[in-house]
């Protein structure tokens, strides 16, 4: 068998685990992609409630239900 036969004999039984690996590097890039995406939606939702929470402590704060800190 020559080098180059070899070589080729090589490449053809990596080529299955080459292609693995690129699968793995996609789906790690989506999972990456999706996590991205939660936090985001995670964070607009602790803002939405940051806010309600404000509101609601300045309407107790208007009807002297709750202290105005001083």
């Amino acid at each position: 068998m020559t080098d180059n036969e070899m070589l080729d004999a090589m490449r053809d039984l990596l080529k299955p685990i080459n292609n693995k690996l690129e699968d793995l590097d996609l789906k790690m890039e989506s999972m990456r992609l999706e996590n991205k995406m939660e936090h985001r939606k995670l964070r607009k939702d602790i803002e939405y409630l940051n806010d309600e929470v404000e509101t609601i402590v300045e309407v107790l704060k208007a009807k002297n239900i709750l202290p105005i800190a001083k």
